[in-house]
C-alpha cells in the first residue's frame, strides 16, 4: 500500500500561498515542526563526548567513543527507517559498530583506516544474510536494505573521526564537536512552523562561529580551517536532523537519540577531508 501524494499546485503563486499558510508539508502525516529537546540533547552529548575523547589524545578513548555513538544509532535507527524487523536490524548495525571499533583499535598509526573495509564488510554481509533468516525482512526488501545500508554508512563515516591529523596540537574533532554542540541548540529556537526554513543556515552560522571561538580559546589564534569545519559539519548535521524529523519515530526516545547520534557521525567524512587539507 502506498501513501497518497497530495496534488501539486499548478502555479508558483499557488505554491507560495500554500507555503505562506504553512500547509505545504512534504508529508501530511509527518510530525509537526516543534522543538525536540531529546534530539538536541542527544546531539550535544554525543558531540561533546567525541570532543572530550579527542582532547585526551588517547586513540583508544576516541575509538571507544565512536563505537558507543554507533551503538546508540543502532538501537534507534530501525524505527527511523521503519524496519519490519527492528531487532535484526539493530543486531546488524550493532555488529557493524563493534567490528568498526575493533578494526580501528588494531591500527594505532597511519594508515589508521587500514582494517575498516573489513569491518564494514562484516556489516554488509550481515545485512544481506538478515533477510534470509527473518521472513518479514524480505517484505519491501529494497527499502529495508537501503535503510540498513545508510545506517552502516553513518557508522563507518563516524570511524573517520579517529583518522584526522592535528593542527597546532588541537584536534579538528575537538573543534567540530564543540561546533556541532553549539549549532544543535539553534534547533530549540528555530524548529517551529514559521522559522524551520532558517534552521540549516542558522546552524551553519553558529557552527562556524563556534569553531572560530573554540580554536581561539584553545590556541590563541584565529584559523580559517576551524570556521570551515564548523560550517560544513553543522550544515550536514542540521540537514540530517531536518530529514529525520519527517519520520514519526522521531517522537520516540530511541528514535530521537539515534537521530542525534547520526547527525554527529555524518560529519566524520567531512572532518576527515578538511582536516587533511593544507589549511592550518
Amino acid at each position: 500500500m502506498t501513501t497518497p501524494v497530495p496534488a501539486e499546485p499548478e502555479t508558483r503563486a499557488a505554491r507560495r500561498a500554500l507555503r505562506a499558510d504553512g500547509r505545504a508539508a512534504a508529508d501530511p502525516q509527518a510530525p509537526a515542526a516543534r522543538p525536540r529537546v531529546v534530539v538536541a540533547a542527544a546531539t550535544v552529548v554525543t558531540a561533546l563526548l567525541l570532543a572530550a575523547a579527542a582532547a585526551t589524545g588517547d586513540r583508544f578513548v576516541e575509538v571507544v567513543a565512536v563505537t558507543v555513538a554507533g551503538l546508540l544509532l543502532a538501537v534507534g535507527w530501525p524505527a527511523l527507517v521503519d524496519s519490519r524487523t527492528p531487532l535484526g536490524t539493530t543486531v546488524v548495525l550493532g555488529l557493524t559498530a563493534v567490528s568498526l571499533g575493533g578494526a580501528l583499535a588494531l591500527q594505532d598509526e597511519e594508515p589508521y583506516l587500514e582494517h575498516v573495509p573489513a569491518a564494514l564488510a562484516v556489516g554488509i554481509i550481515a545485512m544481506c544474510l538478515h533477510p534470509l533468516l527473518q521472513a518479514p525482512a524480505r517484505v519491501q526488501l529494497a527499502r529495508a536494505l537501503a535503510g540498513t545500508s545508510l545506517g552502516i554508512l553513518l557508522i563507518g563515516g563516524g570511524g573517520l573521526l579517529t583518522s584526522t591529523v592535528y593542527a597546532d596540537n588541537h584536534g579538528p574533532v575537538v573543534i567540530v564537536g564543540v561546533s556541532l554542540a553549539v549549532a544543535a541548540l539553534t534547533d530549540l529556537v528555530l524548529e517551529r512552523p514559521g522559522t524551520s526554513a532558517w534552521m540549516i543556515p542558522a546552524a551553519m552560522l553558529a557552527g562556524g562561529l563556534a569553531g572560530l571561538l573554540a580554536h581561539l580559546l584553545l590556541s590563541g589564534s584565529v584559523s580559517a580551517w576551524s570556521a570551515l569545519l564548523g560550517v560544513i559539519a553543522a550544515g550536514s548535521a542540521a540537514s540530517l536532523r531536518r530529514a529525520l524529523s519527517q519520520q514519526r519515530a522521531i517522537e520516540s526516545l530511541p528514535g530521537a537519540i539515534a537521530a542525534g547520534a547520526a547527525s554527529v557521525l555524518i560529519a566524520g567524512p567531512l572532518v576527515h577531508l578538511v582536516a587533511r587539507l593544507p589549511l592550518a
